[in-house]
């Protein structure tokens, strides 16, 4: 898919969705689980899971009514929010979970058994265009944030500061 097409599906996608407005992360997080049906942790990924090279990961277990996402550690809230934003971008897509191996749940341990059959979706690089089209969702929401930014800080404009 070109840049351009992958924009425009990320742009309609995200224009389906009927986000709240103004846009605030809080918002979104739980305009998501409203999309999803079920609650959304947001967690630290382990030391493991940072040796590995995982930045974001996107998993729900078996039995469990909930689902997480383990971020890579930031100081920054904005690259902290791109990551959510990322495995959110998975959720909208409503990409396919994949059955990971007994070596890969080695790395979330102790937060599920090893025999725990688990699904994920993790983000190690951006070589698909699965990932691209993640990534092309995170941005578009990243940029509605923004740009809805003064209005969450000040509410809407009325127009009657205007007036006097």
């Amino acid at each position: 898919m070109s840049y351009e097409a992958r924009q425009k599906r990320a742009h309609t996608m995200v224009s389906d969705l009927g986000l709240p407005r103004p846009l605030t992360a809080e918002l979104l997080h739980r305009h998501m689980e409203s999309v999803r049906g079920k609650k959304i942790v947001v967690q630290s990924a382990t030391p493991r899971m940072l040796e590995s090279g995982l930045c974001g990961l996107w998993i729900a277990v078996a039995g469990e009514n909930f689902e997480r996402i383990h971020l890579a550690p930031t100081t920054s809230p904005v690259h902290r929010q791109q990551f959510l934003n990322h495995e959110f971008g998975h959720m909208i897509l409503d990409h396919e979970k994949e059955l990971i191996s007994a070596e890969r749940i080695a790395l979330l341990a102790p937060l599920i058994p090893i025999d725990a059959i688990a699904y994920a979706l993790s983000r190690s690089q951006f070589t698909d265009e699965q990932e691209a089209l993640a990534e092309a969702i995170g941005d578009r929401l990243a940029l509605i944030m923004l740009q809805d930014a003064p209005e969450a800080v000040q509410g809407t404009p009325t127009g009657f500061g205007r007036v006097l």
